[in-house]
């Protein structure tokens, strides 16, 4: 059984950058277009540089009052809908290390914008894999025990705001995969985040957040609903 407050680490394996998500955070749908060639390139380094951790945290919630572990109320209204029917939450952070930022730094530097720019969108398609990886691994060892997973909210979703990133970073032990704040509350290495997910009984809701509930519709995560 998982212990309240106990941090606890997973190393997920990633096999391949999702080329897709890859060309999406590029803006490849848009009117940007690369030679897939250079997708390739910028995938396979990301897959060379990259250095995967993730960590998570159970707390207790209380989901009248909006908190968690007692110590930190949420003031998000969509997270608390988001996250109306659980008792428990998982605080969890992800991070593919600096490598990645170096290496995209390195071919800008070089003035080989189109692969720097790539780079960049593939390590944020890196990091998105190894939390989705760390919540499929949470995900099978709590439905073992009736309960389901909500999916991942960040800072910077909807109306939570990236400025509760630094109570967010502290509840989610950031620190313990190499992940720091910056003062102005930044994660770093920059290609980290952080995320909380909701514990439900099987029977219970769980409707996920729409990307078109969101007002941010300016934000790269968006997608089409």
């Amino acid at each position: 059984m998982t212990v309240l407050g106990k941090v606890n680490l997973f190393n997920p394996i990633l096999n391949n950058i999702d080329r897709e998500e890859t060309k999406r955070y590029a803006g490849m749908k848009g009117k940007i277009h690369f030679p897939e060639s250079i997708v390739s390139e910028a995938c396979a380094i990301v897959m060379l540089e990259k250095h995967v951790k993730t960590v998570w945290t159970l707390y207790s919630y209380d989901c009248v009052a909006g908190c968690i572990g007692g110590e930190y109320e949420i003031v998000s209204k969509m997270l608390r809908k988001h996250l109306q029917d659980s008792k428990q939450v998982i605080m969890l952070a992800a991070t593919v290390g600096e490598g990645v930022e170096h290496a995209s730094t390195k071919y800008f530097e070089k003035g080989e914008y189109a692969v720097g720019l790539l780079i960049d969108a593939a390590a944020t398609a890196a990091v998105e894999q190894a939390a989705n990886a760390l919540c499929t691994m949470l995900a099978g060892q709590f439905r073992q025990q009736g309960i389901n997973l909500t999916t991942r909210f960040s800072p910077g979703y909807g109306d939570w705001s990236l400025e509760e990133q630094d109570k967010v970073a502290a509840l989610a032990n950031i620190e313990t995969i190499g992940v720091s704040l910056t003062n102005s509350k930044m994660l770093l290495p920059r290609k980290s985040i952080t995320a909380v997910v909701g514990l439900r009984t099987v029977n219970g809701q769980n409707k996920n957040p729409e990307c078109s509930e969101c007002a941010k519709t300016d934000c790269i995560m968006r997608r089409d609903n």
